[in-house]
């Protein structure tokens, strides 16, 4: 035990001035395996109609900040907490909650690889990923020919529309511009499923800014393959249209 205390007291005095010397002072600092990291709290825009303050997470010795959390968000006509956030960490694992009023915790989950490298998911608490607007339909499909049709079999996400759900739930990140700012937006894509089941010709309905339209298309050109409409049993190319929420739960 005396052993531990030297070592968290080391470890503390020694990210208290490596972070002084970047100008940043840490609100909080812990170890994930060999890596150390450190937080720094921060708030929103002074102009908007609610407080907000954000967890700023940092790995040591690396000035890009690695992700941006919400710690808590007030409405500063009535002082009402609208939202409260807190995180934990294990081994090899960062939590960070928010509980919201009559609505599920999100978890965003930070996880260390091999490497030592973050990767981050998000669903609830209970781990089922939040419903998202199922796709919009029908819209024109297109045969062989790259001409209007009707297909017989209509292409299909790999496990169906609850796995689309999924994926997009667990790959989503909030834009930090729209996040501070607390803009919501629901963007509506259009996209078009190859005979190799490939997603291509991602486009969008209407540009939102605040980083949603970066975020929809780096979404949509991570996909996995699709099993790609079929005409007549053969492959065909379809096109679809798919709205995608952004929401500050």
């Amino acid at each position: 035990m005396k052993n531990k205390l030297i070592t968290t007291t080391i470890l503390c005095l020694w990210l208290c001035g490596f972070c002084h010397a970047q100008g940043t002072t840490p609100d909080f600092a812990f170890a994930l395996g060999k890596t150390n990291y450190f937080i720094v709290l921060s708030n929103g825009s002074a102009k908007a109609q609610n407080d907000t303050a954000f967890y700023n997470l940092y790995r040591l010795g690396k000035t890009q900040r690695i992700g941006k959390e919400i710690k808590h968000v007030v409405n500063r006509s009535t002082g009402d907490t609208l939202k409260s956030g807190s995180f934990e960490t294990n081994d090899h694992q960062i939590f960070f909650y928010v509980k919201e009023k009559s609505k599920p915790s999100i978890l965003r989950l930070y996880t260390q690889n091999e490497k030592g490298l973050l990767s981050l998911k998000t669903g609830i608490s209970n781990f089922v990923a939040p419903p998202l607007p199922a796709p919009v339909g029908p819209v024109p499909r297109y045969d062989n020919t790259g001409h209007p049709d009707k297909v017989d079999v209509p292409a299909e996400f790999p496990g169906g529309i609850n796995k689309a759900r999924e994926f997009i739930a667990n790959n989503l990140m909030y834009p930090d511009e729209a996040q501070e700012n607390e803009i919501e937006a629901t963007a509506k894509v259009k996209f078009v499923v190859e005979k190799d089941g490939t997603v291509t010709n991602i486009q969008l309905e209407k540009k939102l800014g605040y980083g949603f339209d970066e975020e929809v298309m780096r979404i949509f050109k991570r996909m996995p393959k699709w099993k790609p409409a079929l005409l007549k049993g053969q492959p065909v190319r379809s096109q679809f249209a798919m709205p995608i929420s952004f929401r500050l739960h």
